[in-house]
C-alpha cells in the first residue's frame, strides 16, 4: 500500500532497488534456523543449564547469557520464541518474579543478535550492502560485543535471589540431542558464514542449505517466514522510491553530512520505523556503515517497535502470562531508554 502512494507522487517502483544478495542470506539463514530448531538443539541446551542452578538469580543469569550467546547465531526473534516460554514455565513452577527477567531475555536477545553478521535481518543486508568482510565486520561489532556483555549481567545480578528445589532433571532427559544433528549444524554454520561473506557463491550455499534441509526433513521448508522475505523486499522498493524524492532526498543528506550524525539518524529513525527498514533507508545516503550499524544496533532498545524482536517477545508474553503484560511494557519501557540513553553516549564518544 505504502509502495503504491508513494509511486503515485515520487515515481513507481524499481527491480534494481532490491538487494538480492541480502534477500538470498537472509532465506539461507532462515532455512538454516528452522532446521536448527526442529533439531531441538536450542530446546536441549536451555533446559541443560537450568539443571544447575540452584537459586532464581542462577537460572536467570544462565538464561540471559545463554540467550546473549545464542543469539549471535540463531537470531534474536529465535532466542525469544524459545526462551521466553521456557521461563515462564519455570517462574510457574518456582513463584519467580517474571516481569523484569522477561525484560532482561529481550534486552539479552536485542544485544547479542548484533554482534555477528547473521544474529539478525539488519547485519546481513549491512554486511550485503558494503560488502564488508568477516575480520572488518568484528573489528566494530567487538566493542559492541564487551559493552552488551557487561550490560547484561549488570542487569541480572539486580534479580531476586530465590533457592529453588532443582526439578529440571525429568526435563532435560525428555529432550535428546543428536551427535550427528551437531555436526550437520556446525557445517551448516560454516557454510552460511562463506556464503553472506562471498567466500562461496550465495546461490551455491543457498542450494546445499535448502538441499540439506529437504533430506533431513522438507517440513521445515514450510517454517520459514516468508512474509519476512517480502517485508525485506518491500522495505528496498519503497527506500528506492524514497531515495528518488529531492525533498527527502536533500532532509536526509542534510542529515547525514558525517559519522556522528549518521549514527544519531540511525539510532532516532530505528524508534519508528524499527532498525531494519532505518538500515536500509540511512544506507541509501551514506557511505559511514559502522556508524549506521552501531546506530541501529543501539536502536534496537526504545520503543517497543525499535526491534521487531520487541513486539514478538510481548506478543509472547500476552500469551503465556497475559497478566504480566502491563508490568513488562513499564520495566520495558523503562529500562530501554534508559540504556539507548547510556548507549547513544557510550558509542557518540566512540565514532
Amino acid at each position: 500500500m505504502i509502495c503504491f502512494i508513494s509511486s503515485i507522487f515520487i515515481g513507481g517502483p524499481n527491480i534494481k532497488d532490491i538487494n538480492w544478495d541480502t534477500i538470498l542470506s537472509l532465506m539461507m539463514l532462515m532455512i538454516f534456523v528452522a532446521l536448527i530448531s526442529d533439531m531441538n538443539i536450542l530446546n536441549y541446551f536451555s533446559h541443560f543449564i537450568t539443571t544447575k542452578a540452584q537459586n532464581s538469580r542462577t537460572i536467570i543469569l544462565m538464561l540471559v547469557l545463554f540467550d546473549y550467546f545464542a543469539s549471535m547465531f540463531f537470531t534474536n526473534d529465535v532466542l525469544i520464541l524459545a526462551l521466553i516460554p521456557l521461563f515462564i514455565n519455570i517462574a510457574n513452577r518456582h513463584h519467580l518474579q517474571k516481569a523484569y527477567p522477561l525484560v532482561l531475555l529481550t534486552i539479552a536477545a536485542n544485544l547479542g543478535s548484533s554482534i555477528t553478521p547473521i544474529g539478525n535481518p539488519q547485519n546481513i543486508f549491512l554486511v550485503s550492502n558494503y560488502h564488508v568482510g568477516m575480520l572488518a565486520f568484528f573489528k566494530h561489532s567487538y566493542i559492541f560485543f564487551i559493552v552488551g556483555l557487561c550490560t547484561v549481567l549488570l542487569l541480572s545480578f539486580l534479580v531476586e535471589n530465590k533457592s529453588i528445589l532443582n526439578s529440571e532433571k525429568g526435563h532435560r532427559d525428555a529432550i535428546h540431542l543428536k551427535a550427528f544433528n551437531v555436526l550437520i549444524a556446525i557445517l551448516l554454520m560454516i557454510v552460511v558464514l562463506m556464503g553472506i561473506f562471498n567466500i562461496i557463491n550465495i546461490i551455491i550455499a543457498l542450494f546445499v542449505v535448502l538441499c540439506t534441509a529437504i533430506l533431513l526433513n522438507y517440513r521445515v521448508i514450510y517454517n520459514v517466514d516468508y512474509g519476512l522475505l517480502l517485508s525485506f523486499i518491500g522495505f528496498f522498493l519503497i527506500v528506492g522510491i524514497f531515495s528518488r524524492s529531492v525533498i527527502i532526498n536533500s532532509f536526509i543528506s542534510g542529515l547525514a553530512t558525517n559519522q556522528r550524525s549518521v549514527f544519531i539518524l540511525s539510532a532516532l529513525t530505528s524508534q519508528i520505523i524499527s532498525n531494519v527498514p532505518a538500515s536500509v533507508l540511512i544506507a541509501k545516503f551514506s557511505t559511514y556503515m559502522p556508524a549506521i550499524y552501531y546506530g541501529v544496533s543501539v536502536g534496537g532498545l526504545g520503543t517497543m517497535v525499535a526491534s521487531l524482536a520487541n513486539l514478538l517477545a510481548l506478543k509472547q508474553v500476552t500469551i503465556y502470562s497475559k497478566k504480566d503484560a502491563k508490568k513488562f511494557i513499564v520495566l520495558f519501557s523503562f529500562l530501554n531508554f534508559l540504556l539507548l540513553f547510556l548507549f547513544i553516549i557510550i558509542f557518540y564518544s566512540i565514532i
